[in-house]
């Protein structure tokens, strides 16, 4: 190596050691900005033909991240972001649903309005009962008025939300798109341009807190962004994301995966030649924030919607429905069966009964409902193995057609057994129901429920709750259930507000000290078991809850609560998981002034040492020149 050779190298040196002292001023500069990552820059040596050492060359800048733990902190904040959106929200219904010590919570007007009944039953002649239970009613409808409205609210809250995130999730996608161009077209020049790569990672981001995404790099230097569940968001160019929100949300307006009976928003994907994936039915997104909107939408606050429509139709059903008991047949001998008179069963209106197996001591009930249209009661598409729901068409007005299609119902669920009872009508609108082995499988008692309408004659029924209009509830209209959305529509009937003396005297000749009807009627409230459907959510999304109104408001407050509980837990367990990573993440990337003013230190000896070799080579210069 000669002195121009020396000369160079020490020069190439003194460039080295200065664009190093540019990177580490930088990273000074930087040390508390947010998304800023430490930076070094490289050098290699270089031969010549021979192999001797000629130099040294500065290769291209680097950044210092553990792109795994990278990785693993955007999942991990997509999946924060997923609780949080879920603890915010069943937080608001935990409050909204209240508990016993929330003065104007739902179980206390529910309270109240159970005692005000009792209250009739101890004095019925007393006016002032009458107009408290009068007046214990109407709040009580209000306040489930008022949550169902308020539910709907939230429902329409998060709607608007996803429309909001859906249009900063394609702001970022176009932003990573333009500067991911950027990058590749910086490093076509052999240097990585890590500046930009710093603002690309922070776009990403905050897209993973609104999607799941999975981030991979490109051959160029770029990146390919898909949601966990494969669908690719961006590589190359991006897709479009689209958010069909709807201004009018109500009980009625639910996710369907048929467009033309969907009456929400859905979520689908766009590519550049228009072709679209609906996101909500392929279930392609998992976590974070839009995911959890979604959810929240179209399952927490549904469930809620439910919990209060199936309340709300109870009530109804409580003070509506008139329990007529069948006839022992036959009349002497033997007991078989019971005759039944299906005279005044509406749609909506049903057959039940128990039986016994004698060899087991296993009980069974069966409630047969009359279903004239295309979609029967929720509970029918139960599969529960003792409480047994069927749908029967009675429109045909034929008592024996009606018979036989109780028979075919009764024949064709494996619960029961084909054969087992035999249905019939021995004539009029009489039903005639025995069991086929007597000896070995009893029919205990049997019944029919018929709602009746206004004040009625009867002692244990009289409609105080109604629909919109005063119409009187069954549970059905126009050949489909209408309990969604019944919590909004719910009333106290107009006739009893006019006259309360009708909740006492039912008949002519009924003393105004009567307990028979208020008693009646407090007992469905308090000791009555009625059957929930599972879309409520209490006691599990596939099992049946039984028990008194009173038993299933508490059930739902307790409900909501747990609910609240979990998502607050699940919330601050994931904040320690993603804050931990975020450590490990910055500690692998951040700059440490202490560590950049050692390596200062360094660089200046660097410098001195390479300026030291330029002195010498030039002395040596002077001397040849000299000689």
């Amino acid at each position: 190596m000669g002195l121009s050779s020396a000369l160079n190298t020490a020069l190439i040196g003194l460039g080295l050691n200065q664009r190093q002292l540019d990177v580490t001023a930088t990273n000074i500069a930087n040390a508390d900005t947010v998304g800023y990552t430490r930076k070094s820059v490289s050098a290699s040596v270089t031969y010549d033909g021979n192999g001797i050492v000629t130099g040294v060359e500065a290769d291209s800048m680097r950044r210092y991240l553990d792109t795994a733990v990278q990785g693993q902190y955007r999942t991990s904040l997509a999946e924060q972001n997923y609780a949080s959106v879920a603890q915010q929200y069943t937080a608001r219904l935990d409050t909204l649903f209240g508990t016993i010590k929330d003065a104007g919570s739902l179980p206390n007007t529910v309270n109240s309005f159970i005692s005000s009944m009792s209250n009739l039953v101890s004095g019925p002649e007393d006016y002032t009962n009458r107009l408290e239970v009068m007046r214990t009613a109407e709040a009580l409808v209000g306040k489930i008025n008022a949550m169902s409205e308020d539910i709907q609210g939230m429902r329409q809250e998060v709607e608007y939300q996803i429309g909001e995130q859906v249009d900063r999730v394609n702001d970022l996608l176009a932003d990573i798109k333009a500067i991911d161009r950027q990058v590749i077209a910086a490093s076509q020049d052999g240097d990585k341009p890590v500046g930009l790569m710093d603002q690309r990672d922070m776009l990403l981001e905050e897209l993973s807190g609104y999607i799941d995404i999975e981030v991979k790099p490109t051959e160029q230097g770029g990146v390919r962004v898909h949601t966990s569940g494969g669908t690719m968001l961006y590589d190359v160019d991006v897709m479009k994301l689209k958010f069909d929100g709807r201004g009018n949300i109500n009980a009625d307006a639910l996710y369907n995966i048929d467009p033309a009976k969907r009456r929400v928003g859905t979520l689908t994907l766009e590519n550049s030649e228009g072709s679209q994936i609906d996101l909500l039915s392929t279930r392609t997104l998992r976590s974070g924030s839009l995911v959890g909107l979604v959810n929240m939408r179209d399952e927490a606050l549904t469930d809620a919607q439910t919990q209060l429509d199936e309340l709300a139709a109870s009530l109804a059903r409580a003070f509506s429905t008139h329990v007529e008991p069948g006839t022992a047949y036959p009349a002497s001998g033997t007991q078989t069966g019971y005759e039944l008179d299906l005279t005044n069963l509406q749609p909506g209106d049903s057959v039940s009964f128990n039986y016994k197996d004698l060899g087991t001591g296993l009980s069974k009930s069966v409630t047969i409902y009359r279903s004239d249209g295309p979609e029967p009661p929720a509970l029918t598409a139960t599969n529960d193995p003792d409480s047994i729901f069927l749908a029967v068409d009675f429109s045909s007005g034929n008592h024996a057609t009606i018979a036989a299609n109780i028979q075919s119902a009764l024949d064709g669920d494996a619960r029961i057994g084909a054969g087992t009872f035999a249905a019939a009508n021995p004539g009029g609108s009489t039903l005639r129901l025995e069991s086929t082995a007597p000896a070995s499988l009893r029919i205990e008692s049997a019944q029919t429920n018929e709602t009746v309408s206004g004040p009625s004659a009867h002692g244990d029924a009289f409609a105080l709750f109604v629909d919109d209009g005063d119409k009187t509830f069954t549970g059905m209209a126009d050949g489909r259930p209408n309990i969604t959305g019944f919590a909004s529509r719910i009333r106290v009937g107009s006739t009893f507000v006019n006259d309360p003396s009708l909740l006492v005297e039912y008949a002519p000749g009924i003393a105004n000290g009567d307990a028979t009807r208020p008693q009646a009627v407090l007992d469905k409230l308090t000791l009555t078991k009625t059957t929930f459907t599972p879309k409520t959510r209490i006691g599990g999304s596939g099992s049946l809850f039984e028990g008194s109104i009173n038993d299933f408001v508490t059930a739902s407050v307790s409900h909501q609560s747990g609910r609240s509980a979990q998502a607050k837990a699940t919330v601050t367990g994931q904040q320690v998981v993603t804050s931990n990573l975020k450590s490990r993440l910055d500690d692998s990337s951040k700059v440490s002034v202490d560590q950049e003013l050692a390596q200062l230190v360094q660089l200046q000896n660097a410098y001195a040492a390479n300026a030291r070799v330029m002195q010498v080579v030039r002395e040596l210069y002077d001397i040849l020149m000299r000689s």
